[in-house]
C-alpha cells in the first residue's frame, strides 16, 4: 500500500503535471500520480456542481488526511511548497517565487496557443522562436543573475524553472540550442536540476509514462510540424 499523503490527478504526460510532481520528487516525499485520458476527460465532462472542487481541467491535488481537493497550478504549488519547505520564509522572496512561477505558465500558454484554441502558423511560429521566446528565456536569465532563481537553497521557483526548460528541451530538443544561446545560465540550472537523483528518477518515470509526449494532441502535432519545418529551412 502506498504511504502517499496526496494524490494528483493530471494526464499521463509531464507538461503541467510535472511542477507538482517535482515538488514532492525533490523532497522524496511519495505521490500518487492519477489519471489516464479517458478519466481525465471524464473529470472535465463533469458540471462544475458534481466536480470535488470547480475547475475547468487538471491538475488537481487530493490531500487525503483532510480530505480537501486543490485545483490550478501555481495554488497547488504555493500550497505544496508550503508543506515540503520549499517556499522562503519572508513573504518577499515567496512573492518572487511565485512571479517567477507564473512567468513559467505564461510561456505554457504562448507555447500551447492557450491550451490549443489556435493551432501554429509558420509566420506566427517564426515570431514565436525568433522574438517572443527569446525574450521569455532572457527574462528567466536575468531572474538567475538578480538571486531570483538558483541560489544555494533550492525553492518552487527553481522546481518551476526546470519543468518548464528541461521538460521543454527533453521533449522538444529541437529548443535545447534556443535555451543555451540566451539563457546559458538557465540552461546549467536545468541540467544541475536534472541531475538530482530524486529528481532524475521522477524524469524517468516520465519517459516510461510518455516518452517524449510534450503537451499532446493537435497543438503538440502542430508545435512538431513547425520545429520541422525549421529543420527543413
Amino acid at each position: 500500500m502506498s504511504d502517499a499523503k496526496y494524490t494528483l490527478y493530471y494526464w499521463p504526460i509531464a507538461f503541467r503535471g510535472c511542477f507538482i510532481s517535482y515538488q514532492f520528487a525533490y523532497k522524496n516525499e511519495p505521490l500518487t500520480l492519477a489519471g489516464t485520458w479517458e478519466s481525465i476527460a471524464a473529470m472535465n465532462a463533469e458540471q462544475p456542481e458534481e466536480q470535488n472542487i470547480p475547475c475547468t481541467g487538471p491538475p488537481v491535488l487530493f490531500e487525503h488526511e483532510t480530505g480537501r481537493y486543490l485545483s490550478q497550478t501555481p495554488a497547488i504549488i504555493l500550497y505544496a511548497a508550503s508543506k515540503l519547505g520549499l517556499a522562503p520564509a519572508d513573504p518577499y522572496d515567496t512573492a518572487m517565487c511565485l512571479k517567477v512561477q507564473m512567468d513559467c505558465n505564461d510561456v505554457l500558454m504562448e507555447i500551447c496557443r492557450h491550451n490549443g484554441s489556435t493551432m501554429w502558423t509558420r509566420d506566427e511560429w517564426v515570431q514565436f522562436r525568433t522574438k517572443r521566446l527569446p525574450r521569455w528565456m532572457r527574462v528567466f536569465e536575468e531572474s538567475v543573475k538578480r538571486g531570483f532563481i538558483g541560489k544555494e537553497q533550492v525553492t518552487f521557483a527553481d522546481i518551476s524553472v526546470f519543468a518548464l526548460f528541461g521538460t521543454m528541451t527533453r521533449c522538444l530538443p529541437e529548443l535545447d540550442g534556443d535555451l543555451l544561446q540566451h539563457a546559458p545560465n538557465v540552461h546549467q540550472l536545468c541540467k544541475r536540476m536534472g541531475e538530482t537523483p530524486s529528481l532524475a528518477k521522477a524524469v524517468e518515470l516520465d519517459e516510461q509514462r510518455a516518452g517524449k509526449t510534450y503537451c499532446g494532441g493537435q497543438i503538440e502535432a502542430s508545435i512538431r510540424e513547425m520545429l520541422a519545418g525549421d529543420r527543413q529551412g
